[in-house]
Order: C-alpha cells, then sequence, then structure tokens
C-alpha cells in the first residue's frame, strides 16, 4: 500500500496532501464492496444455469413447455376449464416445464411438485374482451415467483403497438429484477400492428426477438415463421435460446406438428404451446407426440402414426 502511495506522489500532485488513513479507509470499504459485487453477480449467473437446466433437458438442449395461463386473459377456455385435472394430464408426458400464472400454482403445486419445472406468468391485464389487449400490466413480481417455487419468470411483450415503450420499459425492469434473483426471464414476444404489419416476417421477428435479447431476457417465446429456412435467419442473430409458441388450435394436427418440426430444424430451441395440446382430444398423448419430436428428432409422420395411432 505505501509503495502505491509513493507512486502516486510522485505523479499526482495532490495525493500527498492526503491523509494516507483516509486512503487506507477508503479501500477498506470499496474492495469489499466489488468482492460483494463480483460475488453477487457470480451467484446469479449460477441460479439462472441451474434453474435453465431444469427447464432445457441436458441430452438434447431442448424443451417442450406446456403453457396453461391463457386463463389470465381468456377466462375459462375449453380445455382449461379444470386445470388441476389438464396439469394432471400433461405432467404425464414427457415434458419440461408447465407455464401457469402465480395465481393458479397455488392450485396446482401439488401435481407439478417433483415432476416439471414451473414458468409463472407475472403480466396480464390486457385481457380479450377488455378495451385494449396490448396494456398487459404486472399482476405479480419476480419475488412472489420466487416465494412459489417458480424455475422462471414469464411476462409478454407487444412490440409494434402504440403501447411499445410501456411493455419495453416492463422487459428491462423484470429482467433486472430477475438477475437479483438468478432466476430466468422467459419474454414472450409479439410483434403487433400498426407499426409491425407482417407479424410472421423472418426480418420482423428477428428484429423484435432481438431486442428482446438486448433487454436481458434469457429465452425468447414468439412466432415460428413458417419453414426452418426463414427460422434459421432469426436464430441465427440472436444469442439466447429460441422456443416457438402454438397459437390458436392449428386446422389440422399435422399442420402443428410440422410447425413443431420445422422450429427445430431452423435451430429452435423447443415450444411452449397450450392450445394445440390442451384441447386436443388426449393432451397427455399429444404432449408425448409433440416431445418426441423436440427431444428424439423422430418425423412428423412417423410420431402420428406410433404415438397418435393416426395416418401421416
Amino acid at each position: 500500500m505505501s509503495n502505491t502511495f509513493s507512486r502516486l506522489e510522485g505523479t499526482v500532485p495532490w495525493v500527498g496532501k492526503v491523509n494516507k488513513k483516509y486512503w487506507r479507509m477508503l479501500a477498506s470499504v470499496f474492495i469489499p464492496f466489488v468482492l460483494y459485487r463480483i460475488f453477487w453477480i457470480k451467484m446469479s449467473l449460477i441460479g439462472k444455469y441451474i434453474r435453465l437446466g431444469r427447464i432445457f433437458r441436458r441430452g438434447s438442449g431442448r424443451t417442450v413447455i406446456v403453457a396453461l395461463d391463457h386463463g389470465r386473459r381468456h377466462g375459462p377456455i375449453l380445455g382449461i376449464e379444470d386445470l388441476k385435472t389438464t396439469v394432471a394430464k400433461v405432467v404425464e408426458a414427457d415434458i419440461d416445464a408447465v407455464m401457469v400464472t402465480v395465481g393458479m400454482l397455488r392450485h396446482v403445486y401439488e401435481e407439478v411438485a417433483g415432476r416439471v419445472s414451473v414458468i409463472a406468468r407475472i403480466d396480464g391485464t390486457g385481457t380479450t374482451r377488455g378495451p385494449d389487449y396490448t396494456d398487459d400490466r404486472l399482476i405479480s413480481s419476480v419475488d412472489m415467483a420466487v416465494k412459489v417455487g417458480a424455475d422462471a419468470v414469464s411476462i409478454m411483450v407487444y412490440m409494434g403497438c402504440e403501447r411499445e415503450a410501456d411493455q419495453l420499459e416492463k422487459m428491462g425492469f423484470v429482467a433486472d429484477a430477475c438477475e437479483n434473483y438468478g432466476i430466468p426471464l422467459l419474454s414472450e414476444i409479439i410483434p403487433s400492428k400498426p407499426y409491425l404489419e407482417d407479424p410472421f416476417s423472418p426480418d420482423v421477428v428477428a428484429y423484435c426477438s432481438r431486442i428482446g435479447a438486448e433487454y436481458g431476457s434469457d429465452v425468447i417465446k414468439t412466432f415460428y415463421t413458417g419453414d426452418p429456412s426463414s427460422f434459421k435467419h432469426v436464430t441465427s442473430k440472436v444469442p439466447i435460446p429460441i422456443v416457438v409458441l402454438g397459437g390458436p388450435k392449428k386446422k389440422t394436427i399435422k399442420d402443428f406438428l410440422s410447425m413443431v418440426k420445422g422450429a427445430i430444424e431452423g435451430g429452435g430451441r423447443g415450444v411452449a404451446v397450450g392450445r394445440n395440446i390442451f384441447q386436443y382430444k388426449d393432451p397427455t398423448l399429444m404432449a408425448k407426440a409433440v416431445s418426441e419430436i423436440v427431444h428424439k428428432n423422430r418425423s412428423v409422420e412417423d410420431v402420428m402414426e406410433e404415438v397418435l395411432g393416426l395416418k401421416g
């Protein structure tokens, strides 16, 4: 320490005029603070790594997330009128996580504990019958998600709408909170009108997904762009995992499973789908079919025939 002060005195005139005890006192406060921050950052990264390891399977590096959070926007739609029964069915399949609101997790925790990971949805004020579905604000917190045992939190982010700035501010705020707790953030990015006319355009989806990563998200959930090549255009430009959403129930089972297959071939790291699973006549079988494609790279035709008992 004394050698350091001697060198400073020779180059910075005012250093020698300051009591060396002051410098020692400053160092005694500053150095532990820096070490604490380094430790805190490392602990946050460890926490995220462990939790993401529960969601993304070690063997494939991919995930099958069954989204069951629709009630916060749509109410008791077909397939989730009795959420407890639906959860019990899907966890019987080879899935990795379920996505539910904090409020409903209080009713289904026994079904998921020790079986699958939980992603807690913490926003949802934009209901389908309300004045503005893009006005999606926080309804819970990262703190509460941690308290109820979630492995990650999820929010909706509408980009291209009139409320885009509010949505991005929310994403940044939640991302910072997630860092404090070492818990991953899954941001569901929805390209929207009036400023983004084609929400399925590869350029638009890549633009929105990259911004999600820039704001501190750990996983992006977004639209599939229609084919593996165009989706590769998205995944190659975003440094974090992308999982595709399912949206409304597809016209045919083959259409849905082909989307899943194409997303994986295009560099996607899995799916986060709901209605196409829980509105099927046998949610357990459909969830299993999706898992066979995501984790075992099986063909759509094989899965339809061998898992679902249908002709491809």
